[in-house]
């Protein structure tokens, strides 16, 4: 049995689960339907990726190449891992998503809430992905917990930071005269980002069972990753139904 095969074959099923629940959600109008569905769905999909980053994380071991992928010498991946953690351990409340932050924080579900949205752009032209936004605060708090509680070393945890540029995240939320804890960034470009450096170095190790399995191999050799030092940055009103 080929375990980094089996880790591949759920990574690759968890993000067509996490793109049908955003769109469900968004394009499907659940969110005004059944608020509650569609966020769980949403963080559920996002658990299911993270989890499945870890779990090829954990086959490479198993099938005998604990140091073919430096996890932890690469910012793409190290992150995912240190967000996967997070959510294990109950860290930094989760890192919440954009949807799970408002219905947690709003004065009143229903009532706009104005938020900084940062969006990583594809530097191959055309190229886009759909988003879901995390806290940027909770993943500063994360980043900044004793090292005993989290093993995320400080020196991992600048990497990060420089990774996603935020020594300008505060900037970006005062130009909209906001606080930094209104600033949200989104995850998917991250993703992709992380799977760009994984699959070729392990592409000769999946032997690919189904379609999603085929076209996510292919895809990630291929396709440019996002360019993190150069967000868009935009804000706007955000509300969920009651």
């Amino acid at each position: 049995m080929n375990a980094t095969t089996d880790a591949f074959e759920d990574l690759a099923h968890a993000l067509r689960v996490l793109l049908e629940a955003n769109y469900h959600a968004h394009g499907g109008g659940l969110l005004q339907v059944d608020r509650a569905e569609a966020v769980g769905n949403i963080e559920m999909g996002l658990a299911n990726v993270l989890n499945a980053f870890h779990s090829l994380y954990d086959a490479l071991e198993k099938d005998g190449h604990p140091k073919l992928v430096p996890w932890y010498d690469k910012p793409e991946l190290a992150l995912l891992l240190v967000l996967r953690n997070a959510r294990h351990h109950n860290h930094a409340k989760k890192v919440r998503t954009m949807h799970s932050y408002y219905a947690q924080t709003a004065d009143k579900i229903g009532n706009m809430e104005m938020y900084v949205l940062l969006d990583f752009p594809a530097l191959e032209e055309g190229a886009d992905t759909f988003d879901v936004y995390l806290s940027w605060a909770d993943f500063k708090e994360l980043l900044s917990m004793p090292q005993k509680e989290t093993r995320i070393r400080p020196a991992l945890a600048q990497k990060i930071e420089s990774y996603l540029g935020s020594s300008c995240y505060a900037d970006y939320a005062a130009k909209y005269e906001l606080p930094e804890e209104r600033v949200f960034f989104n995850v998917v470009p991250l993703i992709v980002n992380a799977a760009v450096k994984l699959v070729p170095t392990i592409k000769h190790l999946v032997s690919p069972r189904s379609t999603e399995g085929k076209t996510y191999l292919d895809i990630f050799q291929h396709i440019l990753p996002a360019d993190t030092r150069r967000p868009e940055v935009n804000c706007g009103p955000i509300a969920l139904m009651p």
